[in-house]
């Protein structure tokens, strides 16, 4: 429907008036242009699960997986430093859409009620200035649940959905691999809605574990080191699909810690070169795959002329470990995890060809996209706008520390679902394994039901160190899932203090190396958890949950 002139003032007095109840300030009233740009600005976010930087040419990557992106990055102000909230999806996600750390928002685990998450999101906030929002999905974090309760899987309107007047997912189609594809059906959506002023998310899961896995022949392989066969192939596995699979799954990769395969509680294999390569070459190929479809996504939206007129913002939801460590997938908070790409491609060239070193966090998102709109972000955000920095309106950087939550433990999400599942199949854990998972569910259960709230872990970064704070070591050392794979206890230190400049992947604690920084980083995070803790949503625990069937 055409806005009549007056119905444009009336909005535009609306915003004056929101923006001084929301600001607090009569000065906000001078903030607001004679025609904000909510009016004729559309916006597209692009969320990349599970994707690394340091895997994009724009990053600095040498393999060609990201010609697309690059020219996207060419375009944009490029953030070099983008810290993610927490290390799991939904979790760091739901920070992006609501400016909040997670404690804050709700969004603690992955077995949530749609009443226990914040409902002030970005796409709650667009719809009430008229933008019609839509969401094309292809991660299941955020569409799939499993009711414990009847044991199937179902798929609700819930957390993420809300406030989206389409909200499309992906389907596994007839012999289908994956339900982590491309969302394609973005495309669809952009054509048949190009006319309407919009703000569409799209999020793909594609790049996930299992790697490649809806990546098409040939690509699939087209990075694949020279005759080489998984190594899991060689081993005595139970039969299952992953086993006889040539994707990087989680059913083998949760088996290997510091590159030692664990099976029967015993290590049976090394990892190679050859190995690590080849799970990167696997990684790099659903990076290429999806960096073809951004194209596509750009190149439809410069074919409708939205070009000029639509922000684009490309992010990462979180990075991932592909062995630097011995370990893989995204247990921890290591930098390959919540360090993420960022860019932002305004309308009319705005910034491009800039790249930001300072650190931004993900909660940053929402308002520096609300500040350019002309809408004041509401006052319970937790982040900021990025946008005075980089006009030069202010000259301190936004972030000199950046705050994550480890949250929830992954064995706490293991026993939410996955092991009662993977049990359940009968054929992934070998029979010396299932004479001990059954204590070890009860164990699971047991510690985490005396629990109020989902454990966590905390962390702080600046861009020259890292701090992690284990707050409940002893549970941790007690119900840790590679003491159970491995059959033995390894070390985990209360505190970890990582020197990023001369160790980006974090093999070497120094922490009883630097005392000075362990006690001002440590007395930051230790401030900032006090303040979170204040703020925070009660965690109701329901008799009926609807777990994230995962990975």
């Amino acid at each position: 429907m055409r806005l009549t002139q007056s119905t444009k003032s009336v909005r535009i007095m609306a915003a004056c008036l929101l923006a001084t109840l929301w600001a607090g300030s009569h000065d906000a009233l001078a903030t607001v242009p004679e025609v904000p740009r909510y009016e004729n600005t559309n916006v597209i976010l692009i969320s990349l699960q599970c994707l690394r930087p340091d895997h994009l040419g724009t990053y600095g990557y040498a393999r060609k997986t990201s010609e697309n992106i690059d020219a996207l990055g060419k375009e944009s102000i490029v953030f070099d430093n983008a810290i993610s909230q927490a290390n799991l999806t939904p979790v760091a996600q739901m920070s992006v859409l609501t400016s909040q750390y997670p404690r804050v928002n709700g969004m603690v685990s992955f077995e949530v009620n749609p009443g226990q998450v914040s409902e002030n999101t970005l796409p709650s906030i667009l719809k009430y200035y008229g933008y019609t929002t839509a969401a094309t999905i292809s991660s299941p974090e955020f569409f799939m649940r499993y009711d414990t309760g009847t044991g199937t899987v179902v798929n609700p309107g819930d957390v993420f959905s809300k406030s989206f007047d389409y909200y499309g997912r992906t389907r596994r189609g007839l012999g289908g691999r994956s339900i982590r594809k491309v969302p394609a059906e973005a495309l669809q959506w952009l054509t048949e809605n190009k006319d309407k002023k919009f703000f569409l998310w799209i999020a793909s899961g594609l790049i996930h574990m299992p790697y490649a896995a809806a990546v098409p022949e040939p690509l699939r392989k087209m990075y694949d080191p020279a005759k080489y066969t998984p190594f899991w192939k060689h081993l005595p596995l139970p039969k299952s699909e992953s086993a006889g699979s040539d994707d990087p799954s989680y059913e083998v990769f949760s088996r290997v810690f510091r590159n030692n395969f664990y099976l029967g509680f015993a290590p049976v294999y090394h990892l190679s070169a050859d190995d690590i390569n080849y799970v990167n070459a696997r990684y790099d190929a659903g990076v290429y795959y999806t960096d073809r479809f951004v194209g596509e996504v750009m190149k439809l939206v410069d074919s409708l002329k939205l070009t000029q007129k639509t922000l684009v913002v490309l992010q990462s939801i979180h990075g991932e470990d592909l062995g630097e460590q011995g370990n893989f997938f995204h247990y921890d908070v290591t930098d390959t995890v919540i360090k993420n790409a960022l860019m932002m491609r305004f309308p009319e060239g705005e910034f491009a060809g800039k790249r930001m070193k300072e650190q931004v966090q993900g909660i940053d998102i929402m308002p520096t996209v609300l500040n350019y709109l002309d809408i004041p972000a509401p006052h319970e955000a937790q982040g900021k706008s990025l946008l005075p920095f980089l006009k030069g309106e202010e000259k301190t950087a936004p972030n000199e520390f950046a705050y994550i939550d480890r949250l929830p433990w992954w064995e706490y999400t293991l026993s939410q679902w996955y092991l009662d599942f993977k049990n359940a199949q009968g054929d992934y854990f070998i029979a010396s394994e299932k004479e001990k998972l059954t204590a070890y569910q009860k164990l699971l259960k047991e510690r985490f039901d005396k629990l109020d709230a989902p454990p966590g872990d905390i962390a702080i970064r600046t861009n020259e160190w890292k701090l992690v704070l284990r707050k409940n070591k002893e549970l941790l050392d007690e119900v840790s899932w590679w003491n159970f794979i491995s059959g033995k206890k390894h070390q985990i230190d209360t505190i970890e203090l990582y020197d990023l400049g001369k160790d980006p992947l974090e093999k070497v604690n120094v922490a009883t190396a630097h005392p000075d920084i362990v006690s001002k980083l440590q007395g930051k995070l230790i401030t900032w958890d006090t303040s979170v803790e204040q703020q925070k949503t009660i965690f109701k625990k329901e008799s009926k949950h609807l777990i994230i069937p995962y990975p």
